[in-house]
């Protein structure tokens, strides 16, 4: 950790959400970004928002990240993450990530903030959860 900035591995075969958990708790993120993510995953389970719900697929193969980024809030839920993969095709798929696995890896960096406090509080004319900051 430097200043406020994290940057860490995930290695193959782990869940990307636990990693980053593991993380937050061993540096005590409450409130942050993921600022950027490198590496690949597999089993990448995306949904794009359709105004109701998230329609959801899931991509077996594994990624090659090209994006990812989100915010971290101080309850559930506490991750919102956007990630889009390529696949071997060089065609690009991505959304709303709600699962992964590594693999063979991942880098990554997270900009832990102190100060305002950051809740996710669900709207109910669309039922999403929307970050507060206060």
């Amino acid at each position: 950790m430097e200043g406020n900035f994290i940057v860490a591995r995930f290695d193959k075969n782990t869940s990307f959400f636990e990693d980053l958990e593991e993380v937050c708790n061993k540096h005590g993120v409450k409130a942050g970004t993921v600022v950027w993510a490198i590496g690949m995953l597999k089993d990448f389970e995306v949904g794009y928002w359709n105004g109701q719900d998230y329609e959801k697929e899931t991509f077996r193969e594994r990624l090659e990240i090209v994006s990812l980024h989100g915010t971290i809030a101080e309850n559930d839920p506490k991750y919102h993450i956007h990630a889009s993969g390529a696949r071997s095709n060089h065609m690009i798929v991505g959304g709303h990530l709600f699962s992964a696995t590594v693999d063979p890896l991942i880098e990554i960096q997270i900009m832990k903030i102190e100060g305002p406090k950051m809740t996710r509080v669900q709207d109910p004319s669309d039922k999403l959860f929307k970050l507060k900051i206060e």
